[in-house]
């Protein structure tokens, strides 16, 4: 008789700062979780609130969690960088501070990984609630089925859907480090989900579970509220789509069909170029 396979290790990692008024949802729908092998790891980046001591105060009441005070200000990128290194587990997921969890969603995700090991990622569909009450659902489909990484890297770079969807998804510890996690670029961590999604999927596919088990809520402070979602910044987060490309195990001609329409495109659209010509 084969003995039972060893349970799959999870680890939801939660790069926190200024939330004191609103993290305390987020840790309890993490201590909700169904799925039993389970550990939380908070980081609380340095900040003014009483954040650290709320997340403190909570790990004294569930022993599955871990707080760390960052003594210097690390950035959201740093942050979640700092968090991966922090865990052994198999799978571990981002568990936003803004973000509320469904008891099952942790569960449901890794039974995708478990059942399927040429996924690297598995995710829910989101329910957004913006700052001013307006709502929205996040649906991704454009991955799914797709095996060839060339194809699930052009789809994941077109920016005409809903990209960032899987980035609270749950995904390979060893995936992640295999491409030394999230980067800044030269325009600091304006959508650094996104190059880090993108070589994500270049290493495996990605699997939506149908349901919204996600639940999002913008806050006045929420990082990507405060960014311009100007050209210059989109025409480098692009460029660092084209570092990850070449910095991938893709073979050299798997690179070249994802990076020449790209060349294109920054040639095309480079902010600099545009000023000369002016």
């Amino acid at each position: 008789m084969q003995p039972s396979p060893k349970p799959s290790k999870v680890a939801a990692l939660v790069p926190a700062w200024q939330s004191a008024a609103f993290i305390q949802a987020t840790l309890d729908c993490l201590s909700a979780q169904t799925y039993p092998h389970l550990e939380v790891v908070v980081s609380v980046d340095e900040c003014s609130d009483s954040t650290y001591e709320i997340c403190m105060a909570h790990a004294q009441k569930d022993s599955r969690f871990r707080v760390i005070l960052q003594p210097h200000r690390l950035g959201y990128v740093g942050n979640c960088n700092f968090l991966l290194d922090q865990t052994d587990a198999d799978y571990v997921l981002f568990a936003f501070h803004d973000d509320i969890l469904k008891p099952e969603y942790i569960r449901l995700l890794a039974e995708v990984l478990d059942m399927r090991p040429e996924v690297v990622m598995s995710y829910s569909d989101v329910h957004l609630t913006n700052t001013n009450g307006t709502q929205e659902h996040w649906v991704f489909t454009e991955l799914e089925g797709v095996r060839d990484p060339v194809q699930r890297g052009a789809l994941m770079m077109s920016g005409n859907n809903k990209w960032w969807v899987p980035n609270r998804g749950l995904f390979r510890l060893k995936q992640a480090r295999q491409i030394n996690g999230l980067k800044t670029h030269r325009a600091g961590e304006f959508s650094a989900d996104w190059p880090w999604l993108f070589h994500m999927s270049l290493l495996g596919e990605f699997a939506r579970v149908p349901q919204t088990l996600c639940y999002k809520y913008y806050k006045p402070g929420s990082l990507s509220r405060g960014w311009e979602f100007s050209k210059r910044q989109l025409y480098e987060v692009y460029a660092a789509i084209m570092r990850e490309i070449w910095i991938s195990n893709l073979t050299t001609e798997q690179k070249m069909t994802l990076a020449s329409p790209l060349a294109r495109w920054l040639y095309q659209n480079n902010p600099d170029l545009k000023k000369e010509e002016k």
